[in-house]
């Protein structure tokens, strides 16, 4: 029997990977997240890996979106109480940022500076790269080729099993 120290990312890899291309819409990558039930995935251009995208970045992006909509529209509005006294015109209208988060792709969102490791990495490193970094994953790469991913519950798991 392999004990956990002596298991590498090879070992507890899943090498069947969805991800992402940096040219997709955001709401094309959030679907792949919720239909796989899978938090965050790669992103690949060509079979070379360009970054990382999470649930959390998406709904970051939205967010931001939303909140900075509002605070445009309290700009904005013009109060009689606060104005100088003249009539003027209603202010321009400008696209709302939410209206442009539909635009926005991958790319615009991801984390193109990504945690990686090789598939001889033990896994007791891969555990410390996931902690260091305050990452919920780390992709197992051949160069700059994926071929693996490691999941925070793909180690808890084999926690539980051990």
């Amino acid at each position: 029997m392999t004990t956990i120290a002596a298991l590498t990312a090879a070992d507890v890899m899943r090498r069947s990977l969805v991800f992402a291309r940096p040219d997709q819409k955001l709401d094309e990558a959030e679907r792949l997240l919720v239909d796989h039930r899978i938090t965050g995935m790669p992103v690949i251009e060509g079979t070379r890996l360009v970054g990382v995208v999470s649930g959390s970045d998406l709904a970051r992006a939205r967010v931001l979106a939303e909140a900075l909509d509002g605070q445009i529209r309290d700009e904005m509005h013009w109060d009689e109480t606060q104005a100088d006294g003249f009539a003027h015109d209603e202010p321009e209208r400008i696209a709302s940022l939410s209206q442009r988060y539909q635009s926005l792709r991958v790319r615009d969102v991801m984390r193109s500076q990504v945690v990686t490791c090789d598939r001889g990495t033990p896994i007791s490193q891969v555990a410390a790269l996931l902690i260091s970094n305050r990452i919920h994953r780390i992709l197992v790469v051949d160069a700059d080729r994926p071929v693996g991913i490691i999941s925070s519950l793909d180690l808890v798991k084999l926690l539980c099993d051990s």
